[in-house]
């Protein structure tokens, strides 16, 4: 069993959580680190090899290894049935039900979701730009248990009942991941929707003031990009607000083939930057300066 799951591709297995390699270089894709907060990219993985190394840590190793700093778990069975529930590979889906039952239990125990109110993770996405309001508005706060520790993050649901999870150290899903649908009906339907790679995005978005009155959907993942599609049929405008990345500028070639002119790139007003939300914190910034220069 292990060595089939060692099998399984770690670009793969990152890809599901969320990440999505910033560089290819040979046979090497250079990630921001899924373990901590970083602005470069340092975390490598060796494709021929099938390994990973995060230079600011100083470790690697197998996928094992990566789903054991990830969840911060040490039973190697109980890891596997993490990489299985979240990587849907057809080989892992037959080796997870041949767990014992007490193997079957999720990586995250007593998870519960509710407002969101600690400081902390209201802090944490002020510092992503997102003032507070928009913060407690649009998301929660999930609490839950790993390994006998007690974590808690920012929560956003997707359609599967899952959770999208984020704090300064951590960047995961809980259950299935899938996209998340918004829709803005507030005066009827929309005949426009904005697409974005990840909910920080769509908090950007609505930070900025560009998308009111405009349905949504988040990716959450660029793999997901076939499944936004029977959500996208039938509206007059998608404008998409994807990363400026290889991954982004995929995802929107396959929905411009699908949709057309339909399809309209919202990327140059962050053209310069990697995300909308780089973006905003860069604009954030020099309105502070700006601010109290004027003081």
């Amino acid at each position: 069993m292990i060595k089939e799951i060692k099998s399984i591709p770690l670009a793969t297995f990152l890809s599901q959580l969320g990440h999505e390699p910033t560089a290819r270089k040979g046979t090497r894709l250079w990630y921001k680190s899924p373990l901590r907060q970083e602005q470069a990219s340092s975390f490598k993985v060796e494709t021929t090899l099938n390994c990973w190394y995060d230079f600011g840590l100083g470790r690697g190793g197998n996928i094992i290894d990566l789903a054991a700093e990830m969840y911060q778990l040490t039973d190697v069975r109980y890891l596997m049935r993490c990489i299985a529930d979240s990587c849907p590979v057809p080989l892992v889906q037959t080796v997870a039900p041949s767990y014992p039952q007490r193997h079957s239990a999720p990586s995250m125990e007593r998870f519960e979701v509710v407002p969101l109110e600690h400081r902390a993770l209201v802090a944490y996405l002020q510092e992503r730009g997102i003032p507070a309001h928009i913060a407690t508005a649009h998301c929660k706060e999930a609490h839950y248990c790993v390994n006998g520790r007690f974590y808690f993050a920012v929560a956003f649901e997707n359609v599967s009942g899952g959770w999208e999870l984020r704090n300064r150290y951590f960047k995961g899903c809980r259950g299935r991941k899938d996209i998340s649908y918004l829709p803005w009906a507030r005066d009827g339907p929309s005949t426009e929707c904005a697409v974005f790679e990840g909910f920080i995005d769509y908090l950007s978005a609505l930070t900025l003031g560009i998308i009111s009155g405009a349905d949504a959907i988040i990716l959450n993942s660029v793999v997901n990009v076939n499944k936004a599609v029977p959500y996208l049929n039938g509206y007059a405008d998608i404008n998409c607000y994807l990363d400026n990345d290889t991954a982004g500028r995929t995802s929107l070639a396959e929905l411009t083939a699908i949709y057309g002119s339909t399809m309209i790139d919202r990327s140059i007003l962050y053209s310069e930057f990697n995300d909308l939300n780089e973006f905003l914190v860069t604009q954030s910034f020099t309105k502070n300066i700006l601010s109290n220069e004027n003081k």
